[in-house]
């Protein structure tokens, strides 16, 4: 409360305040102090705290404020330069002003891409956590905090939520994601778009989001992008070689069990395509053909569900 009182007062002075007092002292930043024009230069100065911050509810609300405004700061600062410095002679790369300003863009968008993917990282479970209960529940919260903040983002930048999903992130914090942020559900117009990338690390995160975002919105619209998932899939079994298919269903399987508990009507598609999936790795076996050495009889061919059935 005094932190928000002085806020309405001298806001930037003490927004710098504010970051040098949380600056890593066990780390680079031991001798460094952040200025005003650093912060417009580049925003995610304010994320260079101190680790024990992503663990504290209160601190880290009073970061992601500071973090808004100098995002938004550092937005208006590149608008206002362009304005300040018009292209007059149209020599070296930058030959129209659209060129500029789609740099500028790019700029903002790496900007704050970047900084919601730090965010996202801070909401990853330690070591440290699980063996010390009270940062357990301190994670809940940072995570309540930083989803709340994600969706506010997303709300304003749909364009900003597209991004960090085709760049990615750990697929561990797709159910932090998909249940703590209301506004994923936009997701599903560009699900299609990232199942089409070349990378099956990409194609996994979207089969992946999918699934979650099936049981968080069973709509029609989920439903059909699940289908393309499981066609996609489909197909890619037909062309990939084995050891690529082996990179690309193993981390698959849980989410068709997924897929599934929220569209049974899908049920016979998926059981088609793992039969199918069953009879060539089998025929592979018998013509001497291994999976990397992967163990994928006994148990290895079994995925158990993290969903709880209500039948026995």
């Amino acid at each position: 409360e005094v932190w928000l009182r002085l806020n309405t007062v001298l806001p930037r002075c003490l927004w710098i305040m504010t970051i040098n007092a949380l600056l890593d002292i066990n780390g680079t930043a031991k001798n460094v102090t952040i200025t005003q024009e650093n912060v417009l230069v580049d925003p995610l100065q304010v994320l260079r705290c101190d680790i024990r911050v992503f663990r504290c509810g209160p601190i880290l609300k009073i970061i992601l404020r500071i973090l808004e405004a100098s995002l938004a700061a550092s937005r208006s600062q590149l608008s206002r330069h362009l304005l300040d410095k018009p292209l007059l002679e149209k020599s070296g790369q930058l030959t129209s002003d659209s060129e500029r300003e789609e740099l500028k863009n790019a700029l903002i968008a790496a900007q704050e891409s970047a900084a919601l993917q730090i965010l996202l990282e801070a909401c990853l479970e330690t070591t440290e956590d699980q063996s010390k209960p009270e940062l357990m529940w301190s994670l809940r919260e940072v995570r309540s905090i930083i989803c709340s903040f994600l969706h506010q983002v997303f709300i304003s930048e749909p364009s900003l939520a597209k991004l960090v999903h085709f760049q990615g992130y750990p697929r561990e914090l797709l159910p932090v994601t998909v249940q703590g942020i209301p506004s994923m559900h936009i997701c599903l117009d560009f699900i299609p778009e990232l199942l089409s990338q070349a990378s099956l690390e990409k194609q996994i995160f979207a089969v992946d989001l999918v699934s979650h975002l099936s049981i968080q919105y069973a709509l029609p619209k989920a439903m059909s992008i699940a289908r393309l998932c499981v066609n996609t899939l489909s197909t890619l079994l037909s062309v990939l070689p084995s050891d690529l298919r082996l990179e690309l269903f193993q981390p698959v399987l849980k989410s068709l069990v997924r897929i599934c508990v929220a569209f049974p009507s899908l049920l016979e598609d998926i059981t088609s395509l793992l039969l199918q999936l069953g009879r060539i790795c089998e025929s592979q076996s018998s013509l001497g053909h291994c999976w990397n050495d992967t163990n994928i009889l006994g148990e290895g061919a079994y995925v158990q569900s993290d969903i709880q059935s209500d039948s026995k």
